[in-house]
């Protein structure tokens, strides 16, 4: 404890697989963050092939003292299906839901980080939250007999683009964790604070991504968001959760440059820490 009586601050830091999407082969990540001196991740599933037992069992060998805290898919290959009102479409997601959470689990992970159902077509979404939950609940039981947890994601083109949607959600599916993205709030025109608000205690992970005064993704620390000032924001909340650097393979010329947003992300906590 400080002297002043609040909790110190402390938070782990790391950087997502999905940065190194169409860059590093997913069996070679592992090799890569090391190299950089990253030793916590999530790790981001590319593919179908990627999902079944042979390659999650062959690149487990790979991961050393890598802590890998989260696991992710390409989502929308298959998790809107898991909301068909289809019985036989609905079991085939489900299939491949559970093959992702094996991943998981063979892992280490403790949680999936998941999108769920996407906005097709621009029109005001009226949510039936009881039988959203409904659903949830089904899908965070099937995560937990593989030792996971479901962690919802806020994402600017999927149901959970606002934070009432998390607000109403939670209230139904007492067993669910969030994911917390600051730049997928920023581009549902959110500040990322009132995310941090509506999830409260249920954030279990956070992915950091820049903006730049154009609204497009940049690397921690080249574009425009406040990561002191949003720290200090999870210092208030006591939000001690991994903060996990995700970008796009677009938003830097090398890892070099990959490695000097860690490095920022670092400092910055360290700056808040101290203070």
């Amino acid at each position: 404890m400080c002297q002043n009586g609040k909790k110190r601050f402390f938070m782990k830091f790391g950087i997502s697989t999905a940065s190194l999407f169409g860059r590093v082969q997913t069996e070679s990540a592992f090799d890569v963050l090391r190299q950089m001196g990253v030793d916590t991740t999530e790790v981001f599933l590319n593919t179908f092939s990627e999902y079944e037992k042979p390659f999650v069992d062959a690149i487990i060998t790979r991961r050393g003292n890598v802590n890998v805290h989260s696991v992710h898919c390409l989502s929308t290959q298959f998790e809107p299906q898991l909301f068909s009102g289809n019985a036989r479409v609905c079991a085939d997601a489900e299939n491949l839901f559970r093959k992702v959470c094996y991943a998981g689990y063979m892992l280490g992970a403790k949680f999936y980080t998941f999108h769920g159902p996407t906005r097709i077509k621009k029109r005001d979404y009226k949510f039936d939250y009881i039988k959203l939950g409904n659903r949830v609940n089904r899908l965070i039981e099937i995560a937990q007999s593989y030792g996971m947890n479901v962690s919802y994601e806020n994402v600017h083109w999927t149901y959970a683009n606002e934070p009432e949607y998390f607000r109403q959600l939670l209230k139904q599916c007492p067993r669910l964790f969030t994911t917390l993205d600051v730049k997928q709030a920023l581009q549902a025109g959110h500040d990322p604070v009132k995310f941090l608000d509506a999830m409260g205690n249920r954030i279990s992970t956070i992915h950091l991504c820049d903006v730049d005064k154009n609204g497009e993704t940049a690397i921690p620390g080249k574009g425009k968001f406040n990561f002191e000032k949003f720290f200090r924001e999870l210092e208030k909340f006591n939000v001690n959760v991994p903060a996990l650097v995700e970008v796009y393979a677009h938003d830097y010329k090398d890892l070099n440059e990959l490695k000097s947003a860690y490095d920022y992300i670092m400092n910055t906590i360290i700056k808040v820490k101290n203070k």
